[in-house]
């Protein structure tokens, strides 16, 4: 067996375009990961398409399992070897992570947003929810904040589970801040903080399937989401998005993975963006980091893995992407409600 060879057996077996290189990739990673996870996130290789090759190098004797983990055995090294793949190799600034930005200006802020974030509603899996770190909620505003998206700007935010809209409403950056979120649990949360702490901003509970109503639509400077990884997900919640900017100029913000989305994706995301008249200012690897789900049992992630085995730390994380609208295009703002828009061959979170 051989790289191609093997790539082609992780096709077959899940539909996700694979290749010598993502052979490569996921191999690397295994050398200095223990946990089907932690080759995931070191690899950027899907998630599914991970468990496929796990699955295939156990039934070799390329790798073995046990309470402690996934290892590589002899056979499995000496194959890397003749392969001429070494180890994943991580370089990760220990002072700033990947992002490159302080948090210190927004010191008070963060403090007073760990304490009333700890009784935040669970993510549901109905909804494919996931939520950040509260230093990731952060992160994104102080991104936003140095690329002039947020001092006196209008800014909305589509679907909130992150809990960007309380925290950027704490911080007083922006001038108005819309939240659209279809879980009443998030809503009623975010609607007593407001009341609480005193703070000006609207949630509004509302399907984002469901086009934009008119009072929406052109009306913000900014906006953020950070939609199922599925493209017509990414079709709708960053359509709804660009829709509801003011125009030329403006500015939005979204997540998108590695561990659901494979380069060929990432490909047709970015073909759409071109054509709903964005260009890509910003993409920062690894970005956002997301707290583990209570609901892992329950994922297409846990069926799938061959080793059944509780992630020790957070492993799901996306890159950051920044657009910014260089033409006046009509972005359609059509229903999608009635058909399901969070899966494909790719998903695993769902």
């Amino acid at each position: 067996m051989d790289l191609q060879q093997l790539a082609r057996l992780v096709s077959d077996k899940t539909g996700i375009p694979w290749g010598p290189r993502n052979a490569e990739r996921a191999l690397a990673a295994v050398f200095v990961s223990d946990s089907l996870w932690e080759i995931a996130h070191k690899s950027d290789e899907p998630l599914p398409a991970v468990s496929a090759l796990v699955g295939l190098l156990l039934e070799e004797g390329m790798l073995r399992a046990s309470s402690e983990g996934i290892f590589l055995t002899e056979d499995g090294k000496a194959f890397c070897e003749s392969m001429g793949v070494s180890p994943f190799e991580d370089h990760t600034c220990p002072s700033c992570g990947v992002r490159g930005l302080s948090l210190d200006k927004f010191k008070g802020a963060l403090e007073r947003f760990y304490e009333i974030q700890r009784d935040r509603p669970e993510a549901a899996i109905r909804y494919d929810q996931g939520y950040v770190t509260p230093e990731t909620t952060f992160a994104r505003i102080a991104l936003a904040d140095g690329r002039g998206d947020l001092r006196g700007k209008d800014v909305i935010i589509f679907g909130d589970d992150d809990l960007v809209g309380l925290a950027l409403a704490m911080t007083g950056l922006a001038r108005r801040v819309a939240v659209v979120e279809i879980d009443e649990r998030i809503v009623e949360f975010e609607r007593e903080a407001a009341v609480k702490l005193g703070l000006n901003f609207e949630v509004i509970m509302r399907d984002v399937r469901l086009p934009l109503p008119q009072e929406l639509l052109k009306r913000f400077d900014t906006f953020f989401t950070d939609p199922p990884e599925a493209a017509e997900a990414m079709r709708v919640f960053v359509g709804r998005g660009i829709s509801a900017l003011k125009g030329v100029g403006g500015a939005g913000y979204f997540g998108l993975t590695r561990v659901e989305s494979s380069l060929v994706k990432w490909r047709s995301v970015e073909r759409l963006l071109l054509d709903m008249g964005v260009t890509i200012t910003d993409i920062i690897h690894h970005f956002n980091e997301y707290v583990n789900w209570g609901y892992l049992e329950q994922m297409k992630a846990w069926e799938l893995a061959p080793v059944k085995q509780f992630p020790s730390k957070n492993w799901y994380y996306s890159s950051m992407f920044r657009i910014e609208v260089v033409e006046s295009v009509e972005v359609p703002n059509a229903d999608a409600t009635g058909r399901d828009i969070y899966t494909d061959s790719e998903s695993s979170t769902v």
